[in-house]
């Protein structure tokens, strides 16, 4: 099944750094079925924690190739341009759908 990497910009500190990343950070994904399905196109705000400069979205065929391509030794090297340069959260998720009675089950045993 698909999963997707959503990376979110809150702050970018130094634009510099953070355009040295980008262009390091690109052919990292050859070989690993990464498709760019939105990077960096306009926002529209809708309910937010914080400040966010900008959202990218990339579909990769599964978890583990999504994994595999963060882990990998040459996105961590590229990813050493972005330290410092923007406040930046990753994160992976499984394409699908969860039914509605198995969702955030480590939820409904706090509150039984």
């Amino acid at each position: 099944m698909s999963a997707y990497m959503i990376a979110l910009n809150r702050s970018v500190h130094d634009r510099q750094k953070l355009e040295a990343y980008w262009k390091a950070a690109g052919p990292t994904f050859d070989g690993w079925g990464a498709k760019f399905l939105s990077v960096y196109t306009p926002l529209t705000p809708l309910e937010l924690m914080g400040p966010l400069e900008g959202v990218v979205l990339i579909e990769f065929p599964d978890v583990a190739a999504a994994k595999g391509w963060y882990e990998s030794p040459a996105y961590q090297q590229a990813k050493q341009h972005r330290d410092g340069a923007a406040d930046t959260e990753f994160f992976i998720i499984d394409g699908g759908l969860v039914p509605l009675e198995e969702r955030l089950p480590h939820i409904k045993r706090r509150q039984t």
